[in-house]
């Protein structure tokens, strides 16, 4: 059971540093389109494009539903570490 909980836990992990990579990427992608705007490629473009579309998705109310959901995670992470 120890070997499986060591198992959960790198996974976990590595988890966590492919998805801080992906957002990385996608902030230097960002970047990318801030400092050349239309001449930073179709790519850039098209990732710009995704993400504007994924913004504009969120509504006032998912916004707020986002929101409490990551305050409760952080008590919730606070009164474990008590």
């Amino acid at each position: 059971m120890e070997k499986f909980s060591e198992l959960l836990t790198n996974l976990k992990s590595l988890f966590v540093q492919v998805t801080e990579t992906g957002f990385a990427l996608v902030a230097f992608i960002v970047l990318v389109y801030l400092l050349l705007g239309e001449a930073s490629g179709e790519y850039v473009i098209s990732v710009i494009a995704n993400l504007s579309l994924v913004i504009s998705a969120f509504t006032p109310q998912a916004l707020i539903a986002i929101a409490i959901i990551i305050g409760l995670y952080y008590l919730v992470q606070k009164r474990e570490k008590s």
